[in-house]
């Protein structure tokens, strides 16, 4: 074997590592991406199922559920079918806070109950 050969040969070695790793990855992404179709469905099995429950008892109807998702949905500035997080004011001191804060970090007021949506953070 000469200079070259042992050259291309390491070459090829970490090549194959790196296609092994990339391998590896890709596989955990996967299992990853399996595990999140399960927690979507099972989330819009439950959501369906809380909606039936709470139109059979309340009277509400589908058009007025369909307003409050858009309700919901315009509250951060976009319709893009997203709740993201955004700055609001503290009720207390006024100071801006993050949605995903747990307390103001200019007078430590407790956010949970304060925060555009219930389920932020």
């Amino acid at each position: 074997m000469d200079l070259w050969d042992i050259h291309h040969q390491g070459r090829i070695n970490a090549a194959s590592t790196e296609a092994r790793h990339a391998n590896s990855k890709a596989s955990a992404v996967a299992t990853d991406l399996v595990l999140m179709e399960r927690r979507i469905d099972h989330l819009t099995l439950l959501c369906q199922s809380m909606w039936e429950l709470l139109r059979e008892q309340s009277g509400l109807s589908d058009k007025q559920l369909r307003a409050k998702i858009a309700d919901v949905d315009t509250r951060d500035g976009r319709a893009d079918g997203k709740i993201r997080n955004k700055i609001f004011p503290c009720p207390k001191c006024q100071a801006n806070c993050h949605s995903s804060s747990q307390s103001c970090t200019m007078c430590g007021e407790d956010l949970k109950m304060h925060k555009p949506h219930l389920f932020q953070g």
